[in-house]
C-alpha cells in the first residue's frame, strides 16, 4: 500500500502511534528538538524550540500541523527525498542544499501554473523558512 492509498483511519492510527512515541521529545525541556545544520548552512543558527514549557506547548506541531495535513506532509517529505537523490544525496545525507534552491517565489508560481501541488507546498515552506530566518 502507498501513502496515498491510506484511509483516514489508517492515518489517524499511524499518527496516534507516532505522537505517543514523540511526546517525550516535545514535552521535555532536557531534550529540546534541534535541527542539524549542514556545512553549507554554517553561519545560520540552528532552530530550537523554546525551553519554557508553556511556550513549547503553545507550538502544537503534531496537533496543529501533522494531524491536520498528514498526507501533504508525507508528500512533501517524499518530494524532498526524491529531489535530494536527484541532486546526488541519499536518504542518509538528505539536506536542503540552498545553493540549488534560491528562486522559491518564481518556482512556486511555475508549480502553481502546472498544478504540481506538492512542489507548491515545498516551495512555500522554503520561502516561509527563509522569511522567518530573516526575522530572527
Amino acid at each position: 500500500m502507498t501513502i496515498n492509498m491510506a484511509t483516514k483511519e489508517q492515518w489517524d492510527n499511524a499518527n496516534n502511534a507516532a505522537a505517543t512515541k514523540l511526546d517525550p521529545a516535545f514535552n521535555s525541556a532536557s531534550n529540546p528538538i534541534v535541527f542539524t545544520v549542514k556545512e553549507e548552512q554554517k553561519g545560520q543558527q540552528p532552530f530550537k524550540l523554546p525551553d519554557d514549557a508553556a511556550a513549547r506547548k503553545a507550538i502544537p506541531i503534531y496537533t496543529g500541523v501533522i494531524k491536520y495535513f498528514p498526507r501533504a506532509i508525507a508528500a512533501i517529505a517524499q518530494l524532498s527525498l526524491t529531489g535530494g537523490i536527484q541532486h546526488g544525496q541519499t536518504a542518509d545525507t538528505l539536506h536542503w542544499d540552498r545553493n540549488k534552491s534560491g528562486d522559491e517565489k518564481d518556482a512556486l508560481m511555475r508549480h502553481i501554473i502546472d498544478e504540481d501541488w506538492d512542489q507548491v507546498a515545498w516551495r512555500a515552506l522554503a520561502n516561509l523558512e527563509k522569511h522567518l530566518e530573516g526575522r530572527e
